[in-house]
């Protein structure tokens, strides 16, 4: 694990869990109605991190939520945004995680190089700027995007919101 993404507790767990259904529903709608289904679904993650979480308070339970790793180093990691979006079915017709930091793009890069079967992208770029020019590239009659903005800090341009 090369570049560590240590923070959260409680709220972050909970904050995940929340994400997740609301992926799942989200997808769900693409999947049950006709109409939707025809559209390109795409989940961008614009501060994707590592994948995967370094929790500071570990309990037994938070173990399985890291499968990819042995148990020796799961022990205090739990599955990140990009993860979680990754393992949903049915899932996104595509997924654009971006990464500021080299060293945290690097391991999403490699957790993810052994997923077949999904289109995934990973620029390691700023958020804003790439998001801004990101959205003016595509075509909203054919495609959906949910968007995922969760920084580490205070580090979203209110132009990029608007």
């Amino acid at each position: 694990m090369d570049r560590q993404q240590s923070f959260g507790g409680r709220w972050t767990e909970e904050k995940l869990g929340i994400l997740t259904e609301y992926l799942r529903a989200y997808l769900k709608i693409f999947d049950k109605n006709p109409r939707a289904r025809l559209l390109h679904t795409v989940y961008v993650d614009a501060f994707a991190g590592t994948g995967y979480i370094r929790q500071r308070q570990v309990d037994a339970s938070q173990l399985e939520l890291v499968e990819e790793l042995t148990a020796d180093d799961a022990q205090g990691y739990v599955k990140g945004s990009a993860l979680r979006a990754l393992e949903l079915s049915p899932g996104f017709g595509e997924y654009l995680f971006i990464e500021k930091d080299p060293d945290r793009c690097a391991e999403l890069k490699r957790l993810t190089s052994d997923i077949s079967g999904k289109k995934i992208s990973i620029k390691n770029v700023d958020a804003g700027e790439y998001l801004r020019a990101w959205c003016a590239t595509m075509d909203w009659r054919t495609t959906r995007a949910l968007v995922f903005l969760d920084p580490y800090g205070m580090q979203v341009d209110w132009l990029l919101l608007e």
